[in-house]
């Protein structure tokens, strides 16, 4: 047997029993993730549209009024359970499908790394997603999370084959196919498109050699990628016609009129936007103000929902400018702090640990973990002289923070660019001795010598 073979076969096994443990030990901590998302969506359109291919339900009942790739991902998992499933059947279906593609993304994290960098710089990127594993956490619900997560790991697996070989054609065509699902999970992830027109417009002028190697295949690549998602949205708004009154812009702009009160008046108030959670905030309180006065314009001068509120978005940035600013600036804060929101600090409890002291004792570990992530991400920006050559490693990180640091930020908006992160970190963190000295000594054992 090739040597080389049984160490990745070696650190593949490795990742597999690791994420079952890890996957059991987060199904058992005593806070979790919304099983069925915030509103269900996601569920019951994927439940209508498994209903009707295998023949139990109406095509009546057969919508897509939200991001199409989580219906088109979790549709093939329920199709799996037997006619008319209860919820819990499903969910079930759903989590162990969420897991299959986490776990398969580790492997494809490895791989990432070992092209890019090292297989040791590989192996430190998986040992950091062990470390702060929150792609577990979003196992357990039914979400764009998971899907987008994959999506972008594919799209990164896919650039580390053409940045290996630029003319082997598979990778190009997984690039395309990472970045395709990547919008149709997370259609705010549109902005890379623009954003990556924008470094090969730089590539022609400033790194010629960048642009000569890879720059007509890229640009081919963006726009085929935002051809396919605009045929998608069309076929979606084909298939929902008139069966619902919800759409992709009415969606856009009630979550853009959440985001200009979001740290608008409490900038310190990192509580999610839920009526449960911050029935009390002001902010909160003002949006809800806000609401009933846009639907008053609405009935007096009969105008449409999407018109009044773009309206009110525009007239509302330019007229607080500070405000604005400040809000981008703490939303891009906030898209990088975790918190647990789903239990009340004296409420929390952890084995033997409860109460609110031992709360901000995770939090705290947590959120240092995290810092540390992103102090590595910088260390590698910060030595790495060619970033052109990660160009979706920050790119995707960039794009997702001006589009929610605009318009609405919660965490999990920016999970599926924790792959470019880690891999960053892993690369940046890779370089510190002592780090480099741990990671070389495990590498021992997962990748034995060759004879």
């Amino acid at each position: 047997m090739d040597p080389s073979t049984f160490s990745s076969k070696r650190i593949d096994i490795l990742i597999v029993l690791i994420s079952l443990i890890m996957m059991a030990i987060v199904l058992n901590l005593p806070f979790k993730a919304k099983a069925f998302g915030d509103d269900f969506s996601f569920h019951a359109q994927s439940k209508a549209l498994a209903a009707y291919i295998k023949g139990d339900g109406g095509y009546e009942k057969v919508t897509l009024t939200k991001a199409v790739g989580p219906v088109l991902f979790y549709t093939p998992a329920y199709l799996l359970a037997p006619s008319d499933p209860t919820d819990d059947q499903l969910w079930v279906n759903a989590i162990i499908a969420t897991f299959i593609i986490s776990t398969i993304s580790l492997l494809l994290v490895f791989r990432i790394g070992s092209n890019f960098f090292s297989k040791e710089v590989g192996l430190l990127a998986v040992v950091l997603f062990f470390l702060f594993p929150i792609h577990f956490y979003y196992c357990f619900g039914i979400s764009a999370e998971i899907p987008a997560f994959f999506s972008l790991t594919l799209a990164l697996y896919g650039w580390s084959i053409v940045f290996l070989n630029p003319n082997k054609i598979n990778g190009w065509i997984i690039l395309v196919l990472g970045l395709w699902f990547l919008i149709l999970n997370r259609p705010n992830a549109m902005l890379i498109l623009g954003l990556g027109l924008l470094i090969l417009i730089y590539a022609f002028f400033r790194r010629k050699e960048f642009f000569k190697i890879y720059g007509k295949n890229l640009a081919l690549t963006f726009c085929s990628v935002g051809l396919l998602s605009f045929g998608v949205l069309q076929i979606a708004k084909a298939v929902t016609g008139t069966k619902s009154n919800e759409s992709q812009e009415g969606l856009f702009y009630y979550v853009a009129h959440q985001g200009r009160f979001q740290f608008r008046e409490e900038p310190t108030d990192f509580r999610f936007w839920e009526n449960d959670i911050r029935p009390d905030s002001k902010d909160y309180q003002n949006w809800g103000k806000s609401g009933e006065e846009l639907g008053i314009i609405m009935e007096k001068q009969h105008r449409t929902y999407n018109d009044v509120y773009r309206e009110f978005l525009i007239t509302d940035a330019f007229e607080h400018p500070f405000l604005f600013t400040r809000q981008f600036i703490v939303k891009c804060f906030f898209g990088h702090a975790y918190f647990i929101n789903s239990v009340k600090p004296s409420d929390f409890h952890l084995g033997p640990i409860h109460g609110a002291i031992a709360y901000w004792f995770v939090i705290l570990i947590i959120n240092s973990i995290n810092v540390l992530l992103i102090l590595g991400a910088f260390l590698f920006l910060f030595k790495e002289k060619n970033l052109i050559n990660y160009w979706l490693f920050w790119g995707i990180i960039l794009s997702l923070l001006i589009f929610h640091g605009l318009i609405y930020m919660e965490p999990r908006y920016m999970f599926p660019s924790r792959v470019g992160l880690y891999l960053m970190s892993a690369a940046g963190l890779y370089h510190i001795k002592w780090i480099q000295r741990k990671v070389n000594f495990i590498a021992k054992f997962v990748f034995p010598a060759k004879t």
